[in-house]
């Protein structure tokens, strides 16, 4: 690589040098130290000179998408909300637009200008305060919806339970004390309690689906790539996914139409359909009249590998499977599928990802992506003390040991991340080749192994914490490393055995149907005829 041009003035200093070899595991001969002083110092004055620029961001309309009313509410709904804000559009065009009088939440990792984003923890000096709106803010706006807050998430949205944001505990609306599920805990409880119309989720490894399974709610993890990811905090571009949580089916096609699509801007979006090019709500209104049509013909097969996840609740298997059988009675064929490479799915999730969750969502060390960084949050994460980590530690064991995990697997096991990615991809293909060999539509798997269980106290052990969020992604995180598309439909109730003063309170249970590639039109079909034939609650 070149040099642009020597600096005037030598601004690196000996122990600089050192330093920065030092991170490398090296040292400087002291014969060549004076060399990279001066080769270094042209570095300094580049930095210096994109210091002076100004940022290139979004284009923001306040004009057009007025904020109101930016608060912390002090009286909160489920401890659901972390900030309140009043935005609509005040464009005639975008008033009469297909989301006009629904009212959404976005999770709070999503950039709402001028709208701090807490991340669910206190390790930040001072919140966040993003500059631009998320491409997907806008296009909401732009279809006529009022925003009314961001909802609470998990630390860093490293949780799959309800447990761990700093601001306070996500409650579930159904049973207090007990998980509503995360990362993306505040949408699904605001939903969960008929607080808001529609919602936001985000999912890497489960936190759509998980609180939409413990909520009763539908919640849609698109293929990976069809929603644009610009402006919403990223654990790892391997997985990062947002999309739709709603109260049913018919609006989760609503607000995903909205969504989907590229923006120009999100590099995960290469083999995306522009924004536009599907209409996934009004495919399902061709069916209103008769709804057993939409998933007519279709080969349904129930994942055997994702029915065999330890710790299976055996009631929650028989759920499953008696609501997969349904699909029969509506003119679909059902039957079962054997995928042995589903097992090993949360092994290749993990160990794709670790490294960059410590690196990239933790740590802000993310250089290589195209497309839009938020510079003043990834200055904010550069720097971690032993204060930062002993708070992030007390709410979120989960994610200090990602933090401490990434940097395990980079130095004792180098390479393996690397070939973890490579498997992701055989993991996308093989299932791929059996719904296409097989000539199967859909796919069936739980989504949780067991109903919404009961949260620790914050000053319980590390071990303790933890032992509650082992094993529950099993059957979600496989399919983040593949990018299918896969939606949680709420199909049955089960009474809590976890605790027997509160045997008489029942909960909802979900299951997921997964689709191929882009296959969010049959995915969604089935999920609305299923719906619209079963009342859920009654089962």
């Amino acid at each position: 690589m070149s040099v642009v041009k020597l600096s005037d003035k030598v601004s690196v200093s000996a122990s600089d040098v050192q330093e920065a070899a030092g991170h490398l595991g090296i040292a400087v001969p002291e014969t060549d130290l004076e060399a990279y002083r001066v080769l270094l110092s042209s570095l300094d004055d580049c930095a210096e000179t994109i210091r002076a620029e100004d940022d290139y961001l979004p284009h923001l309309d306040l004009e057009r998408f007025p904020r109101v009313n930016i608060h912390k509410p002090t009286q909160n709904d489920y401890n659901a909300w972390a900030y309140k804000v009043q935005i609509q559009s005040t464009a005639p065009e975008d008033m009469a637009g297909v989301l006009a009088g629904r009212t959404i939440a976005v999770k709070d990792n999503v950039n709402i200008a001028g709208v701090p984003s807490l991340l669910g923890t206190d390790v930040l000096s001072t919140p966040y305060v993003p500059k631009y709106d998320a491409t997907i803010v806008t296009r909401m706006l732009q279809a006529g919806a009022s925003i009314e807050g961001k909802s609470a998430c998990e630390n860093f949205s490293i949780s799959p339970h309800s447990f761990t944001n700093a601001q306070a505990n996500v409650l579930h609306p159904m049973a207090p004390g007990y998980s509503i599920g995360g990362s993306s805990s505040g949408s699904a409880a605001l939903l969960c309690a008929d607080k808001i119309d529609l919602a936001i989720g985000g999912d890497q490894g489960g936190s759509i689906r998980l609180p939409a399974s413990f909520g009763g709610i539908v919640g849609f993890k698109p293929t990976w790539g069809l929603v644009p990811y610009t402006g919403i905090a990223s654990l790892t571009a391997l997985v990062d996914h947002t999309g739709p949580m709603t109260k049913n089916v018919l609006d989760n096609a609503l607000l995903l139409t909205v969504l989907a699509g590229r923006d120009g801007l999100d590099d995960r979006q290469i083999d995306a359909p522009a924004h536009g090019a599907f209409d996934y709500y009004k495919d399902l209104l061709a069916f209103q009249g008769n709804p057993k049509e939409s998933v007519k013909g279709m080969r349904i097969a129930i994942l055997r590998e994702s029915m065999q996840v330890e710790g299976l609740d055996p009631r929650v298997h028989d759920k499953i499977k008696h609501a997969a059988s349904l699909f029969s009675t509506l003119g679909a064929e059902v039957t079962e599928v054997s995928i042995p490479m589903h097992k090993l799915g949360p092994i290749i999730w993990t160990v794709a990802n670790r490294q960059g969750i410590s690196e990239q969502a933790l740590r802000a060390q993310n250089p290589v992506r195209f497309g839009v960084h938020d510079v003043e949050m990834n200055q904010e994460l550069f720097t971690w003390t032993q204060e930062k980590f002993e708070k992030l530690q007390l709410h979120n064991p989960s994610a200090t040991n990602s933090l401490l995990g990434g940097e395990y697997l980079k130095h004792q096991h180098p390479g393996m991340t690397d070939k973890a990615i490579n498997l992701s991809r055989k993991l996308k293909d093989t299932y791929e080749s059996v719904l296409k060999e097989q000539k199967i539509d859909l796919l069936i798997a739980p989504c949780t192994p067991t109903i919404s269980i009961y949260g620790p106290d914050l000053h319980d052990s590390i071990m303790t914490k933890m032992n509650k969020a082992i094993g529950i992604t099993q059957n979600t995180a496989p399919f983040n490393v593949s990018g299918h598309p896969a939606l949680c439909l709420p199909i049955g109730m089960l009474g809590i055995i976890e605790r027997e003063k509160d045997s008489h309170i029942k909960l909802p249970i979900g299951m997921q149907i997964v689709g191929g590639l882009w296959q969010e039109a049959k995915v969604l079909r089935a999920a609305y005829a299923w719906e619209k034939s079963y009342n859920w609650r009654d089962m």
